[in-house]
């Protein structure tokens, strides 16, 4: 469900929500993603919209589909060699966005899959990038989550807690560090997952709940 944010005053606040593959490792040259944006400009207005990104290209606007808070959204990514396909339907008004894309260099990183609340960060040209500061959009949860591969054994499609993945949280700090911590000026921070592995929710601030057990990579439930 795209959530509503609160803006503060004369500050400029940022929240992405999406899911995708790829990115997990500190050394990934390449991301594929989409989502939904509640921003906050200077003087208090809200803007929610719809993108996709496949890194290291920019951030594309979904002007096809036009959400608000309340509406139910789903989203995919699918990587198949060098193509992507990227799917967002707003399930409140039945808009629907599929694009596909040919990515060569460098090609498509699958090897792993993110759900993700986090503040966008701005980059410059030469590649350094500092967390911008993350609106207050209260909760969101993310539902029906799976992961499809198909190797060697097959195909095989499962929750975040698959017994197939290495799965786990990732706390984002917000100062740029590695390292997180409960004194940073904005945070959110998930729950556990859900009976079936299948759903989890991300509040904004602080004391924003208990944190599930960490993994070092495969389908990923992260947060801002």
């Amino acid at each position: 469900i795209q959530p509503a944010a609160t803006c503060p005053r004369h500050r400029s606040t940022f929240a992405a929500f999406w899911v995708g593959l790829g990115g997990y490792s500190l050394h990934a040259k390449a991301l594929e993603q989409v989502g939904s944006e509640a921003d906050c400009s200077r003087s208090g207005q809200l803007f929610y919209y719809a993108w996709y990104e496949l890194v290291p290209a920019v951030p594309v606007t979904i002007h096809a589909v036009k959400i608000k808070p309340g509406d139910s959204v789903t989203a995919t990514v699918h990587a198949s060699s060098d193509r992507v396909t990227v799917t967002f339907t707003d399930n409140a008004t039945g808009s629907t966005y599929r694009h596909t894309v040919t990515m060569h260099r460098p090609i498509p990183d699958t090897s792993a899959a993110d759900w993700i609340t986090e503040a966008p960060s701005n980059c410059d040209a030469a590649g350094h990038c500092k967390p911008l500061l993350l609106s207050n959009f209260g909760q969101v949860g993310f539902t029906a989550a799976s992961a499809t591969s198909i190797g060697s054994g097959g195909r095989h499609t499962g929750a975040i807690d698959d017994p197939l993945w290495n799965y786990g949280e990732i706390v984002l700090s917000s100062n740029g560090s590695l390292r997180y911590s409960p004194r940073e000026k904005s945070y959110a921070v998930p729950s556990l997952l859900n009976i079936d592995g299948s759903a989890f929710s991300v509040r904004y601030g602080p004391g924003a709940g208990s944190t599930g057990p960490t993994g070092p990579t495969g389908p990923t439930g992260a947060t801002a």
